[in-house]
């Protein structure tokens, strides 16, 4: 479903039909909003599975790939790159499935990164190098990778759990159809409260205010 459709749905559910041009829940509130759901959306789907099938994981339908990302240097063998959002918060560094380096010039890829978390970050500057391996380890935007090699001249792969450019209104909404409605329930459960917030009608300096 495109992210402007689903925009579309949310808005005259909590509207009840079209909305006025006054209103105070507008089409990027609502679009903020998406990408908070599509946390809980994947964490409703990594709980799914672990219930049905005793393992916890997230369906390939909520991951997309992004390339050309570009890497520069952050210290001595330590390497950048800028995620285009930071991961969602599951397990360890579930929000990120994979990470792969590529030359550009001859299109060939590495083996993916093998991602550590925090607690393993800290223990592995004493670990024997892994044959064909490079570590990094997801923090915040960025993901790092340890090595030796002059990764500037490369570009990255990442592949991630994400709903897509939140920035481009007419894109595909990366979420599998059957979860969108876990969506629409938590949308529209914050936007009540934003209904049911007292508002100051009057500028006259007072903090008189009245329900929605």
């Amino acid at each position: 479903m495109r992210r402007d459709v689903f925009i579309e749905i949310c808005s005259r559910q909590i509207h009840g039909g079209f909305y006025s041009d006054d209103t105070t829940i507008t089409n990027n509130l609502i679009n903020a909003l998406i990408e908070e759901a599509i946390g809980i959306a994947a964490q409703k789907c990594y709980g799914d599975n672990l219930a049905m099938e005793g393992v916890g994981f997230v369906n390939n339908s909520f991951y997309i790939t992004f390339k050309g990302l570009s890497i520069s240097s952050d210290g001595n063998f330590l390497w950048k790159m800028s995620l285009p959002t930071i991961p969602i918060g599951l397990g360890a560094v579930d929000g990120i499935s994979r990470c792969v380096i590529k030359d550009d010039s001859s299109q060939q890829t590495s083996y993916p990164v093998l991602l550590l978390s925090e607690n393993q970050v800290s223990i592995a500057k004493g670990m024997r190098p892994i044959p064909n391996k490079v570590i990094g380890y997801p923090e915040s935007g960025f993901l790092y990778v340890i090595s030796t090699l002059l990764l500037n001249q490369y570009t990255a792969q990442v592949t991630m759990i994400s709903g897509g450019d939140p920035t481009d209104l007419d894109s595909e909404l990366n979420v599998p159809a059957n979860y969108l409605p876990i969506m629409q329930d938590w949308i529209f459960q914050q936007l009540m409260k934003e209904k049911s917030q007292p508002v100051d009608v009057v500028n006259d300096g007072s903090d008189a205010t009245v329900f929605k």
